[in-house]
């Protein structure tokens, strides 16, 4: 008797993703929400491996929302005083710390892995949003009804963030570094140095980032406004379209790549957007004018917004998951560590020349990306 084959099923092709389809996910939703009401409102992060992302992230926006609370309750009543205004603020930056590296190692629980593009590019386009929207709605509520009113609602803000944070499920819960005891808060912290460093693909990410960041962070910190209200003679409103602009460009390239399927070799995507913001950089310093100034800003903002969704991703997935927040707070040591040093050099070149100030920069991130395109290491990174 003749077998009978079965008829083969035809393969159907994986539909690509697009950042909104991630909000078919309930847990990332929530996360989602209780993140961004946060926006609005590194060392240490070894607490997203050791405890869990989420505790982190709830003692970062319930202490927030303690903090801010009081502060509104003062401004009401007339007894505010300038040194309690500080010394929250001093709270703010420490608690903010935590808060970042916990969010981006909590994504891959929550999310299936071929969504981590998706859900990169809603919330970095989510805190672009926060950057635009939350000034223009504070200074509505502070010139509508008062100072006081607008401590109490970013102090609302973080209680609701806090609770669809508590909300995510059981997946986003556990320590992910349950497994990896690596001795008391200072093993942990070597513990992270030493995996960062000994994996090739994170320790190169690293170093582009500091470079990058070192040289950017000064250029757009000092030069802009100097640019904006110097060459341009455009003062406030040049700054805020400037800034406005690459603001812009960040937002279209995150979203872009949130679309985009992931690229297969990574390392020459760092190498092109390196050309690409170097290139951008040094073009920034010689416009004569505002409108080309801040066409080349939002060019120039495109990358950022690709490289914090596609990069951000490529290294949630190369991480071992008990690693996860420790690597993360070391993106952002990188990332913000040298902007101190980066702004003093900054201010000294900007008092000779600024044009010198953006070419320097705009150099040093394009030899940046010609060092990686000549590593064996980074062109083989996938």
């Amino acid at each position: 008797m003749e077998e009978i084959q079965p008829a083969p099923i035809p393969a159907v092709p994986a539909a690509r993703p697009r950042p909104w389809t991630v909000f078919a996910s309930g847990p990332f939703r929530k996360l989602w929400v209780g993140t961004t009401l946060s926006l609005f409102g590194d060392f240490f992060s070894y607490l997203a491996d050791r405890i869990s992302p989420r505790v982190t992230m709830l003692g970062s926006m319930g202490l927030r929302a303690v903090f801010v609370a009081p502060l509104a309750v003062l401004v009401f009543t007339g007894r505010v005083q300038m040194w309690e205004v500080y010394a929250i603020s001093v709270v703010f930056g420490i608690v903010d710390a935590f808060f970042f590296p916990a969010r981006q190692s909590i994504l891959p629980k929550i999310v299936a892995d071929r969504e981590l593009e998706a859900g990169n590019a809603v919330l970095n386009v989510t805190a672009q949003a926060s950057i635009i929207l939350g000034p223009v709605l504070g200074g509505v509520t502070v010139a509508a009804f008062g100072t006081g009113w607008a401590f109490a609602a970013d102090a609302a803000c973080f209680a609701v963030g806090f609770l669809f944070i508590l909300w995510l499920p059981a997946a986003a819960r556990a320590a992910a570094g349950a497994t990896h005891p690596d001795g008391g808060i200072g093993g942990q912290i070597v513990a992270g140095f030493r995996y960062a460093w000994a994996d090739i693909g994170i320790r190169i990410s690293l170093i582009v980032i500091a470079v990058v960041d070192f040289a950017a962070n000064g250029a757009l910190g000092v030069g802009i406004p100097t640019l904006a209200h110097g060459r341009f003679a455009a003062g406030a409103a040049g700054f805020g379209i400037l800034f406005a602009a690459w603001g812009v460009g960040a937002t279209a390239g995150a979203l872009g790549a949130g679309f985009a399927p992931a690229p297969k070799r990574f390392g020459w995507i760092l190498v092109a957007l390196c050309v690409w913001l170097g290139i951008g950089t040094g073009v920034i310093g010689v416009v004569p004018s505002l409108v080309p100034a801040a066409v080349v800003m939002g060019i120039s903002g495109i990358a950022t917004g690709v490289i914090n969704t596609w990069g951000i991703s490529w290294l949630q997935r190369r991480t071992d998951p008990g690693m996860q927040g420790r690597v993360m707070s070391l993106v952002m040591l990188a990332s913000m560590g040298l902007t101190p040093v980066g702004y003093a050099a900054s201010g000294a070149i900007a008092d000779i020349n600024p044009t010198l100030l953006f070419l320097v920069a705009g150099g040093m991130i394009f030899l940046c990306g010609l060092g990686a395109a000549a590593s064996r290491s980074v062109r083989s990174l996938r």
